[in-house]
């Protein structure tokens, strides 16, 4: 069943051909990649785990800046009265 009256047999086969040659490329691409990715010994789920350790250590730091800068307020707010 043929799409086009300039569509041979052969030129069907040559685009076949040429599909099956990119999808081998294509897998070929990806397959360094993968085996690169076991070697470094980084799976995505312990990146994951990672970043998110990472972001709570910065979020308790950020935390206790916080909870410094909130007591000098306060400690101001309870002393600076006569200043005002």
């Amino acid at each position: 069943d043929q799409h086009c009256s300039s569509c041979t047999p052969a030129a069907l086969r040559a685009m076949r051909s040429c599909a099956v040659f990119l999808l081998a490329l294509g897998a070929a691409a990806l397959v360094p990649s993968h085996a690169a990715g076991l070697r470094s010994g980084m799976n995505p789920i312990r990146k994951v785990v990672t970043m998110l350790q990472s972001m709570q250590k910065k979020v308790e730091e950020e935390g206790e800046k916080e909870k410094g800068l909130y007591e000098k307020f306060m400690c101001y707010c309870q002393s600076g009265n006569s200043d005002l």
